[in-house]
């Protein structure tokens, strides 16, 4: 599967500067025979809304969205977007699937959320597992990255390759570089992140979004530079049968979780 990774600098609090970046990297992505474009976190409104979140938040029948759905239906072009959701009065911190017929596929709500997200978004609880071309996808957003249980339920759900959106600041630069590498060895499937750049007040986005195989070995890195960077990602390759995480976990180990959980 070839993956457009579009790593820039969204503007704070101007959609419609981001919405025709977004739509110039479609574009763009149309022209490289890109399969999917995953954008960043919160790529259509900028990072940190704080109290004007509510504001921001768009539902799915937004404007905004069904240009972006038209865009990739013309161009055959299936997207990742991410942005502040307004749903069952609540805000959430949303990636959505747009197939490349424009269809809405599906959408994830971050369920891990970071420092101060806590007081302006709710937590999302369901994990989707969808099909593009024969595919089996899973999302996450940036700090769900960090939490191996998440990665883990999407491949149970048979997920064969994981797609990340993400706002990561620095000083995470080598959390984000370890994890995505163990999220990888660990469930045997490629993982994708596609990280921002910019600052937003005292937050300094680095970028440095990549792509890497089952294996852990990375298959690019977009370093600090911005731009729309393909990478055609192997899915479902043979895997080392001596491994084998997934059908070797020890069962019991999952209610053991839940109990210890229960007692934290």
């Amino acid at each position: 599967m070839r993956i457009s990774l579009a790593q820039f600098t969204p503007k704070l609090k101007f959609k419609d500067y981001n919405l025709s970046r977004i739509l110039d990297y479609l574009k763009e992505a149309g022209k490289q025979g890109a399969d999917l474009v995953l954008f960043p976190e919160m790529s259509l409104t900028g990072y940190l809304l704080e109290e004007e979140t509510e504001t921001f938040a768009e539902t799915l029948d937004s404007g905004f969205l069904q240009t972006i759905q038209k865009e990739c239906r013309q161009l055959n072009v299936a997207a990742v977007i991410s942005f502040p959701e307004k749903y069952n009065e609540a805000s959430y911190i949303c990636a959505l699937c747009i197939d490349s017929r424009g269809n809405i596929l599906e959408r994830y709500h971050k369920s891990h959320l970071f420092d101060s997200e806590k007081k302006y978004f709710a937590k999302g609880s369901t994990y989707p597992v969808f099909t593009i071309s024969g595919i089996r996808i899973g999302m996450m957003i940036c700090y769900d990255l960090e939490f191996p249980e998440v990665s883990r339920l999407l491949r149970l759900k048979g997920a064969d390759l994981i797609l990340v959106s993400t706002a990561n600041m620095k000083p995470y630069e080598s959390y984000q570089d370890v994890f995505l590498k163990s999220r990888a060895m660990e469930n045997e499937i490629p993982m994708v992140i596609c990280n921002r750049l910019g600052t937003e007040g005292e937050l300094e986005f680095f970028g440095e979004s990549k792509a890497v195989d089952g294996t852990g070995k990375v298959l690019f890195h977009a370093g600090i530079k911005e731009g729309l960077f393909p990478v055609d990602v192997p899915v479902q390759a043979p895997q080392d049968e001596k491994l084998n995480y997934i059908n070797n976990i020890h069962p019991d180990i999952f209610r053991q979780l839940i109990d210890a959980g229960n007692h934290y």
